[in-house]
């Protein structure tokens, strides 16, 4: 038999021997997977960890699909080594941006930054998390062109490397509560003291139980028997400007309902002062007429 004949029947045969197995090995991990999906399914109650065992149970069937298929079609373990000795070293170099996303996933998870459904501010970008790939993190932006705490629709994908240059503000780890407050000005006189009663009183039914949620929420973050629980109970602070007194109304409420509260919080302390005949200050101005005008007399 003719010896390139002969040698043309050994490759075909290891090829097709080869991708026999690679589609062995495909078919057998993804029935893994979607088993243990199911599994999850069934023995994982809590929401957030279901998420991560199915993300988790991806990417480990992904990594160790693409272990096997090189081993397959490596024609020894030599080989092996060597492709992977020769492409690695570039791969580092091309594949860095990449590398360091998968790092930073890694920090998300293991460092518990955040999770699906947090509300956080990843460098510049504002929103709620919808997904945590092992490259990017994917949000429902907050903010931009919409004001205070609002959806504006947008889909945005930040790469998961960020979490290494940019501060991450998580509004609703642990304690999803937070501090939020509005100004009314008061013109200077008797009232200033009594709008502060006004104002307080007129939150009270909300604001009392926001604060014992606030306080039971944050006695739970670790560390705060030693830094003492903050007050979480509505207060009202005044600072003098040149035109009014303004009483500054201090308040916790959860971070995904900011825009809703202050909205209600405002309507009913205008209602409460405008029923006390407490009047809100505005900017005056008057009006001087110069060079003055003058009398017959005067210029006489």
């Amino acid at each position: 038999m003719n010896p390139i004949l002969e040698q043309w029947d050994n490759w075909q045969n290891q090829f097709d021997d080869r991708l026999f197995l690679t589609g062995v090995l495909i078919v057998t991990l993804y029935l893994a997977v979607r088993l243990g999906d199911w599994a999850a399914d069934r023995a994982v109650s809590n929401e957030h960890w279901r998420y991560t065992v199915h993300k988790l149970l991806r990417y480990s069937g992904t990594l160790i699909g693409l272990v096997a298929i090189i081993g397959i079609w490596a024609q020894r373990l030599q080989g092996l080594l060597l492709v992977l000795g020769a492409t690695g070293a570039g791969l580092a170099i091309a594949l860095a941006p990449v590398i360091v996303s998968i790092a930073g996933w890694s920090l998300i998870v293991s460092g518990n930054l955040y999770k699906v459904g947090d509300r956080i501010q990843l460098g510049e970008v504002i929103g709620d998390v919808v997904d945590i790939g092992i490259l990017k993190t994917t949000m429902l932006e907050i903010g931009n062109w919409v004001q205070a705490d609002q959806l504006s629709g947008r889909m945005v994908t930040v790469a998961n490397a960020a979490v290494f240059k940019d501060p991450v503000f998580n509004y609703t780890k642990g304690a999803p509560y937070v501090w939020d407050e509005f100004t009314v000005p008061i013109s200077y006189g008797p009232q200033w003291e009594q709008a502060q009663t006004v104002m307080l009183e007129a939150v009270r039914g909300y604001a009392d139980e926001a604060a014992e949620s606030a306080q039971a929420s944050l006695g739970q973050l670790p560390g705060m028997a030693l830094l003492g629980t903050p007050e979480t109970l509505p207060q009202v602070y005044i600072s003098l400007t040149e035109h009014w007194i303004a009483c500054t109304l201090r308040y916790t409420v959860h971070a995904k309902s900011r825009r809703r509260v202050k909205h209600q919080l405002q309507t009913q302390t205008l209602k409460a002062l405008a029923q006390e005949g407490i009047e809100i200050a505005s900017p005056t101005l008057s009006v001087v007429r110069y060079p003055a005008p003058r009398t017959w007399e005067q210029g006489s």
